[in-house]
């Protein structure tokens, strides 16, 4: 899986969030959220390299586009936890742990109450 651009992930994760859409869909939300609606040229652009790229597949309705996504928001964040984890980490999941324990300056309690909801996912 390719990584992507800021713009094609800003696009994605409106995506995950609206679901089936077109291209007049993710600039209405765009708007939404901004106040401003960018071109349909720009987010059409976008939208159609993470088609290419295969994060979205599309149906056709006459000239109306809908697409979805192909890739799930929990198998991107995985892919990109496992690039920082490799990278930033030296590929050690432990060290990226106790990174996050002493920069979020966890309490015992919290950190017991996150070992025991992984014991329960387990």
């Amino acid at each position: 899986m390719r990584e992507l651009t800021k713009a094609q992930e800003e696009i994605m994760q409106l995506i995950w969030d609206i679901g089936r859409c077109t291209v007049g869909d993710i600039r209405n939300e765009i708007e939404k959220r901004s106040g401003e609606k960018p071109p349909h040229s720009t987010v059409s652009a976008v939208v159609l390299a993470l088609d290419k790229l295969g994060y979205l597949k599309h149906e056709t309705y006459g000239r109306t586009f809908v697409y979805e996504a192909v890739v799930s928001r929990d198998e991107y964040g995985q892919q990109s936890l496992q690039k920082i984890v490799r990278n930033y980490f030296g590929n050690s999941a432990r060290k990226m742990l106790a990174h996050l324990i002493k920069k979020e300056d966890l309490s015992l309690k919290e950190i017991n109450d996150l070992m025991k909801k992984i014991e329960e996912d387990e």
